[in-house]
């Protein structure tokens, strides 16, 4: 249980910051305000890293499901693939996002392939 509990936190935490800047960028164009490729890259990141929290609470619950989680009838194994999947997608990707969103809260403009992400 104590997996179960640790995952279901992970889980909520992400969803609440995945909120919070949805929420924040709402208000930027809600006043009128262009959003900046700063606040962009920010979003970004944190998509990114509410992906990859709840790829790894699936991970946590699946390591201590046992073998029986692997059977085709059992929907864990459906999950932990599509998660997996998931995160092989392009947009999934931190490396880019991660450096462009820290050289923006640096006040550096980034260039070129590190903007392509955001």
């Amino acid at each position: 249980m104590y997996g179960i509990g640790e995952a279901a936190a992970d889980i909520n935490a992400a969803r609440q910051e995945l909120l919070a800047n949805v929420d924040r960028i709402y208000d930027i164009v809600d006043s009128g305000k262009e959003v900046s490729f700063e606040d962009r890259a920010a979003g970004r990141r944190t998509q990114i890293r509410a992906v990859w929290r709840a790829v790894a609470a699936v991970d946590q619950i699946f390591a201590r499901s046992g073998g029986n989680a692997l059977r085709m009838d059992k929907p864990l194994q459906r999950y932990w693939r599509d998660a997996h999947g998931g995160l092989a997608h392009a947009i999934h990707v931190p490396g880019t996002v991660y450096h462009a969103s820290a050289l923006s809260s640096l006040g550096v403009d980034p260039q070129g392939p590190l903007r392509a992400m955001i």
